[in-house]
């Protein structure tokens, strides 16, 4: 099955997908056309009397299929680094990487783009070296992550693009993550008090969102990251 710039499969006790010997990856359906899985019955049996926790040689598949073989399960998920662009996103480990894209503000801070997982999701906002947490927002309220990844890229290859309506982001704004329906959403910068902090929107949306002071907030008016 080809994959393509965004998407990844990864080993996973409850995986979708399932890699053969040579490295396929193969849906349930594909890998029941060639025998590699039997189609379970309601009970997770199949005919030949293999039962959910006593398996010969081989593991639920999604609960629907029996593998026949020790193969690997797989998921489908979202790549943290898309192919082909110039940015990537590391986990953060205390310090900021090589090429971290951060500003210092008004306020003596320096802030980082950064994302983390919210809701099922991930979601960018803006990172504090000084408290090491990440700043986000969801669902009328700020969220406040610890373990999270920070933007990096070589100088010069970023620029922030203004925007009052989400449906005109362009096809290089750089992807701060998705939403647990798989909505892209892209990295954004807020103003505040004269103070920029980084948020986020999606195209389907009519404006961008931060966090602060326990809120989420919204604006009209804004920047959109791109790449060059």
């Amino acid at each position: 099955m080809a994959d393509n710039d965004e998407w990844e499969y990864v080993t996973d006790d409850e995986g979708d997908f399932i890699e053969d010997e040579n490295g396929n990856i193969l849906t349930p359906q594909e890998a029941e056309q060639r025998g590699l899985v039997t189609r379970a019955n309601d009970d997770g049996t199949t005919d030949r009397g293999l039962g959910k926790n006593i398996l010969i040689g081989g593991a639920i598949l999604g609960g629907l299929y029996i593998l026949n073989k020790q193969l690997k399960k797989k998921k489908r998920v979202k790549k943290a680094n898309p192919d082909n662009v110039p940015y990537k996103w590391v986990r953060w480990n205390g310090t900021a990487p090589a090429n971290t894209v951060s500003s210092k503000n008004s306020l003596g801070k320096t802030f980082i783009i950064a994302r983390g997982k919210v809701e099922d999701g991930i979601h960018p906002g803006y990172a504090d070296p000084a408290t090491k947490k990440l700043y986000t927002s969801f669902g009328g309220n700020e969220v406040v992550v610890k373990d999270f990844e920070v933007l990096t890229c070589p100088q010069g290859k970023l620029t922030w693009i203004k925007c009052n309506n989400p449906k005109d982001i362009g096809a290089k704004a750089v992807i701060g993550g998705y939403e647990k329906d798989d909505t892209p959403v892209y990295v954004c910068k807020c103003m505040r008090d004269n103070v920029a902090y980084y948020g986020k929107t999606y195209k389907n949306g009519y404006c961008a969102y931060y966090g602060y002071d326990g809120k989420e907030w919204k604006v009209n008016d804004f920047e959109y990251l791109a790449y060059n």
